[in-house]
């Protein structure tokens, strides 16, 4: 009886071997991907590199967003609470409008303050966050948005372009970035 389960124990720990003999042997075998159109989420460059990289494959995935449609560029969202931001989520918006313009695309300023706000030993001011201060808000086709969420050594963004008639995505793109590069614009850890 001994003799017969040493035999069934070895012959398992063959084919056990032979299996993982197997599977490695064809490394060169082609990988299966859930990927059907479009790239992984860029990684190389700094945050304003990645973010004008992510605008121009925004335009070259929404053809019939012309220079002259009008854009209209939101805040860069905490993907945890997406009514909340950072200065991260600002400047990616900023550099965002930046990038639309130097394209030629027609970008809106939707923080353009109705007068000139002149604080002492400040400066003048010209943008708020005030509604009561604000400018009407500016007809728009489009509308650039999106999020961003902190990882383990880097920072995910992800934007999209979306029609303002029907809630529709017409394009959009993904970049991570060092979070050793963006530390400084994240708010502090939050305390449970």
């Amino acid at each position: 009886m001994m003799a017969r389960r040493g035999t069934v124990l070895l012959r398992c720990i063959a084919v056990s071997l032979a299996l993982a003999v197997a599977g490695c042997g064809d490394t060169q075998a082609p990988a299966d991907s859930s990927v059907t159109s479009g790239a992984s989420p860029a990684n190389r460059g700094d945050l304003g590199t990645l973010t004008y990289r992510a605008v121009d494959i925004l335009l070259a995935g929404a053809p019939d967003v012309g220079a002259s449609t009008p854009l209209v560029v939101a805040t860069i969202s905490d993907v945890q609470d997406i009514e909340t931001s950072s200065a991260l989520g600002n400047i990616v918006a900023d550099m965002i409008r930046t990038r639309l313009v130097q394209d030629g695309h027609s970008a809106s300023e939707m923080r353009l303050r109705s007068a000139v706000s002149f604080i002492k030993k400040q400066g003048e001011f010209m943008l708020a966050r005030n509604r009561l201060a604000l400018m009407p808000p500016p007809n728009a086709a489009a509308i650039v948005t999106g999020t961003y969420a902190v990882g383990f050594g880097k920072v995910y963004v992800s934007l999209k372009l979306i029609s303002v008639t029907d809630a529709r995505i017409l394009a959009g793109a993904d970049f991570a970035v060092s979070l050793l590069d963006v530390v400084g614009l994240l708010p502090q850890a939050r305390s449970p």
